[in-house]
């Protein structure tokens, strides 16, 4: 994400929580979780620097600056055990949420009650809650910081000493820095749940994409598998009965496979079918469609093809794919093949008869060519 030279800042923010399972999503909230933990400290830090030693502050000012550092540091200290040890996103959140809104409670009855720069900060909270929790949590942290204001604005008439410790203190400079501190704080809320959104999102929509390749096509050899090759083979033809067109599906049988795999082994076996299927793929028209429907079995669904002469022509071209010795690791092999073919809608009309019909060709092909051997 952020690198400086070698240093990775996301190595620094994946130190604050526990990194076991649930993939990609909870590890991105679990990041949001532990970088704003660590903001809210560092700017909390900050204000406390810049007012201890910029501001004109007196002892008391300082004791209470002090005992609001100390309110919001351990919430953030007890976020991070929750998140790390723990492993429980929403109770750090809430914890740190609550922390925060104490510390500020605080801050706001000791320095103007209502109309306390302090007070205004506590708009952060729904915002914080809905984005990092979810959209009912950010109505009950919003519930609860107007309870909030309502308490610190109904405190005089309530017979509840209001003071302003700080009375040194520019308001218009305490206002800017409230002001700006909400703002700030929202804007990381946001921009850092859109980024880690928007990660999210590519990342589920490429795990669907990979998910949707291995659904649909073979794991070894990259083409179509038997389950979508049918699926397939069902819509051509939907599409040829309503256009009354037609098309050829070719049924290839590899022969002596089960010899070359039993004699030189598994993996030259699988270097067969993978360059036999690549070259293939890359051999047939554009149009037509190559499938591995079993062990050493494939098929060709070939548009436009609408008589047997069109087929032998395409058994033909199959035929010189399979005359051309293919180049292994183990050096050339020349592979032998049975093919059958069906047409619709002359053999057959629905994918069941057109594959039997083309499996009991290519078996009829096999058994001549078995016979004209002896």
């Amino acid at each position: 994400m952020f690198k400086f030279k070698s240093f990775n800042i996301l190595s620094l923010v994946d130190s604050f929580h526990s990194k076991t399972g649930g993939g990609n999503a909870r590890l991105y909230r679990h990041r949001f979780v532990a970088s704003l933990i660590l903001s809210v400290l560092f700017y909390i830090s900050l204000i406390i620097l810049v007012a201890t030693y910029f501001l004109p502050l007196g002892e008391r000012s300082l004791h209470i600056m002090r005992v609001f550092f100390v309110f919001v540091g351990v919430g953030a200290l007890l976020s991070i055990y929750i998140l790390r040890t723990l492993n429980q996103r929403v109770f750090a959140v809430n914890t740190l949420i609550a922390s925060l809104g104490l510390a500020l409670i605080y801050l706001s009855i000791m320095t103007g009650g209502i109309e306390s720069p302090a007070a205004i900060c506590l708009i952060i909270f729904p915002a914080v809650a809905a984005l990092s929790i979810d959209f009912k949590a950010g109505i009950i942290w919003g519930i609860l910081a107007v309870i909030s204001w309502t308490l610190l604005f109904a405190s005089p008439y309530l017979g509840v000493p209001v003071q302003n410790a700080m009375p040194d203190v520019d308001d218009r400079l305490s206002f800017f820095v409230s002001i700006f501190t909400t703002h700030l704080f929202i804007a990381f809320v946001a921009l850092y749940y859109n980024k880690t959104s928007k990660n999210l999102r590519e990342k589920l929509l490429k795990e669907r994409r990979e998910y949707h390749y291995l659904a649909n096509h073979d794991a070894h050899t990259g083409v179509i598998n038997r389950r979508r090759f049918l699926e397939l083979l069902k819509l051509e033809i939907s599409r040829c009965e309503k256009s009354e067109s037609t098309f050829c599906l070719f049924f290839i049988d590899l022969n002596d496979f089960k010899k070359a795999n039993d004699q030189y082994g598994h993996h030259f076996g699988d270097e067969i079918l993978e360059v036999f299927s690549r070259r293939l793929r890359h051999r047939v028209r554009e149009i037509d469609t190559v499938a591995r429907i079993g062990g050493d079995e494939f098929c060709i669904i070939s548009r436009d093809m609408g008589n047997e002469e069109d087929a032998k022509r395409g058994e033909r071209r199959i035929e010189e794919i399979l005359q051309e010795p293919l180049s292994l690791k183990e050096g050339k092999y020349t592979l032998k093949a049975s093919i059958g073919w069906s047409i619709y809608p002359y053999h057959a009309t629905d994918y069941e008869a057109l594959l039997k019909y083309a499996d009991q060709h290519m078996y009829e092909v096999k058994r001549l060519k078995k016979a004209a051997r002896k």
